[in-house]
């Protein structure tokens, strides 16, 4: 599949699926569906409604993935999302910078960085993940927290720009 068939497969399926309920048999046959549009996905994919992801096909999806309602996936840069992992609802995950040109942002070329959230990680509700920032084993992002560093392993960031809290 083409890196555009696959968006369009993935936009249908959200579009054909997202008047069903969010409940979990929902979510596991919805991440089935979705399946085709990644690089890689693993078995227990759930995705909850409203989800949008822009270059699905450069994201690698790892088993017993959970992707709340409405979250914005931007994989232009590659996105790793290992065992596990959590998003919560209206993440956002940006692997794509703005440059200036000629004093603009606007027109200015885009720098794409990886973004990887290793086992276990969770992103908490309304939180931003930008591009180049790794997210540790276990480590959990609190809701609200713009992360622009990558967070150690068995941590806690919260704030914006997002700093330790905890070592769990």
């Amino acid at each position: 599949m083409t890196r555009v068939s696959k968006y369009l497969w993935f936009r249908f399926i959200m579009v054909a699926t997202g008047w069903l309920p969010d409940f979990t048999p929902i979510l596991r046959f919805r991440g089935w569906l979705c399946k085709p549009a990644f690089m890689k996905c693993g078995r227990n994919f759930q995705i909850a409604s409203g989800t949008i992801i822009l270059y699905s096909s450069r994201i690698c999806i790892g088993d017993d993935v959970f992707v709340a309602n409405n979250c914005w996936i931007q994989g232009a840069g590659t996105i790793v999302f290992k065992d596990q992992v959590m998003l919560g609802p209206f993440t956002v995950l940006a692997s794509n910078n703005h440059t200036k040109a000629n004093g603009s942002y606007r027109f200015g070329d885009g720098e794409t960085e990886p973004i990887i959230l290793n086992k276990g990680a969770w992103a908490g509700a309304h939180s931003v993940i930008t591009a180049g920032v790794t997210v540790g084993t276990g480590s959990a992002v609190a809701a609200g927290a713009v992360v622009t560093k990558d967070v150690p392993d068995n941590c806690i960031v919260a704030g914006v720009p997002a700093r330790l809290l905890a070592k769990n």
